[in-house]
Order: C-alpha cells, then sequence, then structure tokens
C-alpha cells in the first residue's frame, strides 16, 4: 500500500530473545524485531485473537517501518530447562539440561504503522493515545514485558527515488540502489520472516540492512520511501 500518514511509536524493554528459528541448543536472538513479531505485538494491543492474527495484517493493506534507536546489545543468560510431567516434579524432576539464551539489552524501536482498514487503524491510535493494550505485550517471549511511548500521527511526504538519502529505518537489500558510505558503520544484513499465515507457516523471508548503532545510512533507494513530516525522520517499509 502508499500511506499518507502514519501512526508512530516508541517500544521498549529491558530486555528482548527474538530466537532465530535455525537455532535449537543454544537459542540466538535475531538483532531487530522481525516483521512477523512487530505486527503480533500491534495485534496483541488490539485484543486479535493469536489464531487469527497473522493474517490480520497483510502487506497488501498495511505498512510498517521500523527504526533502532538504541545500539544492539547482547548479554547471554543461563537456563535450567527441567523435564517434568506434572506440577509434583517441579520439586522432585528427574531431568534438567543448563542452556545459555542469548538476549538482547535496554532495547527502543520507534514504530511506523498505516493500515487501510480506517476502522482497524483508528482503534489502534485510540490504544495508543491511552496507552492501552488489550494483551500484555512482550518482546519476542513473555519474560521479556515490553513498554511503549506513543509520538503521535503524522502526515508522510514521498520522496524521489534513486536521490542520495539519509535512510534511518531498516530496509530490504532488495531495494538499494547504491549503498554510500562515508564514515564508520556498524551495519548487519539478516533474513528474517515477514508474513506467515494463520496455520504460522512461514510464507515470506527478506534480507534486510540495519546500522547496529541507529546511525542513520547515506543511500540510494529504488523504489517507495517517505520523509516523516515534523519528526523529519526518512522511512523505507519493511
Amino acid at each position: 500500500m502508499t500511506p499518507t500518514k502514519v501512526l508512530c511509536f516508541e517500544l521498549f524493554g529491558d530486555y528482548a530473545q527474538f530466537r532465530k528459528f535455525f537455532t535449537n541448543m543454544s537459542p540466538l536472538s535475531f538483532s531487530i524485531p522481525p516483521k512477523t513479531v512487530l505486527m503480533g505485538i500491534i495485534g496483541a494491543m488490539l485484543g486479535v485473537d493469536k489464531a487469527e492474527n497473522p493474517e490480520y495484517f497483510t502487506p497488501q493493506d498495511s505498512f510498517l517501518a521500523l527504526r533502532l534507536m538504541n545500539p544492539v546489545k547482547r548479554t547471554r543468560i543461563a537456563h535450567n530447562y527441567l523435564k517434568v510431567t506434572s506440577a509434583r516434579h517441579l520439586y522432585d524432576y528427574d531431568q534438567h539440561k543448563p542452556t545459555n539464551v542469548e538476549f538482547l539489552k535496554d532495547v527502543r524501536y520507534r514504530l511506523y504503522f498505516s493500515c487501510q482498514d480506517e476502522e482497524k487503524y483508528l482503534k489502534l491510535k485510540s490504544k495508543l493515545e491511552q496507552h492501552h493494550s488489550h494483551y500484555t505485550i512482550s518482546l519476542g517471549i513473555s519474560g521479556c514485558l515490553a513498554n511503549y511511548e506513543y509520538l503521535g500521527e503524522y502526515e508522510l511526504e514521498p520522496l524521489e527515488s534513486k536521490t542520495v538519502t539519509l535512510l534511518h529505518s531498516v530496509i530490504p537489500t532488495a531495494s538499494i540502489e547504491e549503498l554510500i558510505i562515508d564514515e564508520p558503520l556498524n551495519l548487519q544484513k539478516v533474513v528474517m520472516p515477514t508474513f506467515m499465515n494463520n496455520d504460522r507457516e512461514v510464507q515470506s523471508y527478506d534480507e534486510v540492512l540495519f546500522e547496529q548503532n541507529g546511525k542513520p545510512i547515506s543511500i540510494k533507494i529504488k523504489d517507495a520511501y517517505y520523509k516523516v513530516k515534523t519528526l523529519n525522520d526518512v522511512i523505507h517499509g519493511i
């Protein structure tokens, strides 16, 4: 979709864990939340049933951009997983497995969201203004509780493609015309899920690029991107 306005809020927490799907024994975390996670958080705010949430906002009728506000910081926390078959076994368990789990620390992300359904859009706006969420929101797993700060509703100004700009948001690598590195940057590319169906089967993945300290990237972009009026952030959808 081509958005004309966005709802902007910042999501933050002490810890986050966005588990990489290919790790089992020692879970690792993505450096940023995948789009599927962010859509799940928005659905939780609105009170959408988890069985319906994955297809509640489709790529064709919604827009989401993500900006990293704090540098990526990682830590590992030891967990002791217990194998139990009943509540009694919590006190008299037979097997356990010590595991190091990777977490992100002191995370803060700026989200820009819009959708074609006016009813859904206005409902989310009302929730954000009241600082209310239907379900408790978390950053990946239930132990990493999240909070948010609503910044407001902003108009978008379309920008001309293939001109050099300072981009503040995460961008799919397929949308990059040219990357211009004129200062030291800590760039990372990662493949992440972008959409799943209600059977929780991932339908699409994208490779995205971002700067791990939250610095803007000097870049030429092939397709549509926008300036957020008042904030002056330049963003591209994920």
